[in-house]
């Protein structure tokens, strides 16, 4: 039989749908591409934003009009009411379902069922990170690894503590393991992914925290990187960033989990941080590494958000230098502290600030890989069309070089030439 995917949102749900498909091929059926024709779809869905819970409804309506069996996987599943009417789909299951999604399909065509099927568990109840299998392989170069699940936070405005859970951390063990024979199988680097990993270690008595995690993963022989997925700011201490510093397979690229950079709105948003200690984290990554790159997400529009509030994120932004800023419109969502306050955003106002901050957010890159010219560094190349190869440098910069040779999966020494127009670079291969 035939199966087919489609993932919205997070890396964490990229890598669930990657063990969902072992889980399948491990059960002799054949991955598919969505497009195709398939007995089933699975649809791995995301509730962050109003935006993504529409984009989820539309990727099922098109699995159900090719016919087969829809399943709605992962957080919207999670979200909505088993008393709900829901359209297009047969199969409705949760995050910690998706481990036994196989045994779920396979029991639902046995016994033939004419109704929706809902298995969905309790998130909140689950105390420890429970993960059936892991992958023995890579599909790239660089892959994403899961070291926890849920988060502690509950920021006013966000869902995912509702439909992820409390903090579960996996066992570092496990995630060695895995990483080991990812490795051993061509992958060249790991992102370190979960919804809240700088809580890595919270909810386990020990002292373990993520910086061990890194640490112990770095030891790996044949692994050549490790990328950090998005990180709130409070594990950037001094001391922390100072230990990360001399960890050499570590990648000079830090997704800090910013959100605002007016201290009123981060009030607002139960963000236990300023802009101030923004300001702070960076300053000392920029001490400690090499031209480090700083991404993050910046909501606009958050309730209550004034002009000058919203100005103070611009010139936040622009003190910091983002080499990439995600902007996102404030999306009201249920269960939230925000959707039930005062001053909501008009949507108009909302876009236009969106609109300033994307420009904004272009300009810094340019700016970004302007400094980033004549300078040599290594990059791993992942893909290979013809005489063109491509990888990222450490600091997360896509570089382009010409070469007779197949290089994919190794690190190649380069010289920054050019910038071209999508925002990538030219590298000249430097030889020896």
């Amino acid at each position: 039989m035939k199966v087919a995917f489609f993932t919205l949102g997070c890396k964490v749900n990229q890598y669930e749908t990657d063990l969902m498909m072992k889980n399948f091929v491990d059960s002799n059926y054949t991955v598919v591409d969505f497009d195709e024709k398939a007995d089933i779809y699975v649809v791995n869905s995301c509730s962050v934003t109003n935006l993504s819970t529409r984009k989820t409804r539309q990727y099922l309506s098109r699995a159900k009009r090719k016919g087969g069996i829809v399943v709605l996987a992962g957080c919207y599943a999670q979200e909505i009411s088993k008393d709900e009417e829901l359209k297009n789909v047969d199969i409705v299951i949760g995050n910690q379902e998706k481990n036994n999604i196989v045994q779920i399909v396979e029991k639902y065509i046995k016994e033939n069922e004419k109704k929706v099927v809902y298995k969905v568990s309790e998130i909140g109840k689950q105390k420890r990170y429970v993960q059936e299998n892991k992958l023995s392989s890579g599909r790239q170069i660089r892959e994403s690894i899961k070291i926890e699940d849920g988060c502690d936070n509950f920021c006013s405005y966000c869902i995912i503590p509702y439909v992820r859970g409390r903090i579960r951390s996996r066992d570092i063990n496990e995630i060695v393991s895995e990483v080991e024979q990812l490795a051993n199988s061509g992958v060249g680097e790991v992102v370190l992914v979960g919804i809240e990993i700088a809580s890595y270690g919270k909810d386990i008595e020990s002292d373990i925290t993520l910086i061990d995690v890194i640490e112990k993963v770095a030891q790996i022989k044949n692994l050549k990187r490790i990328r950090l997925g998005s990180i709130e700011p409070r594990i950037l201490t001094k001391e922390n960033i100072i230990r990360m510093s001399k960890i050499d397979k570590l990648c000079h690229h830090f997704h800090i989990s910013v959100q605002s950079l007016d201290n009123n709105v981060l009030k607002r948003m139960n963000r236990h941080y300023t802009r101030e200690d923004i300001f702070e984290i960076t300053d000392n990554i920029r001490k400690y590494f090499d031209n480090p790159a700083f991404t993050c997400d910046i909501i606009v529009g958050f309730p209550g958000e004034t002009d000058e509030e919203f100005n103070n994120t611009l010139e936040g932004a622009k003190r910091v230098g983002f080499y990439e800023i995600h902007a996102f419109k404030y999306s009201k969502r249920k269960w939230t502290v925000a959707s039930k306050m005062d001053n909501q955003v008009d949507g108009n106002v909302a876009q236009k600030r969106s609109e300033t901050l994307i420009a904004l957010a272009n300009k810094l890159k340019r700016e970004y890989l302007k400094a980033q010219l004549k300078e040599k560094v290594d990059i791993l190349i992942e893909e290979q069309n013809g005489d063109i190869a491509q990888g990222y440098t450490s600091n997360y910069i896509m570089t382009k070089i010409k070469t007779d040779s197949n290089l994919i999966g190794k690190e190649i020494k380069v010289e920054l030439e050019s910038i071209n127009e999508d925002g990538t670079m030219n590298g000249k291969v430097i030889t020896k």
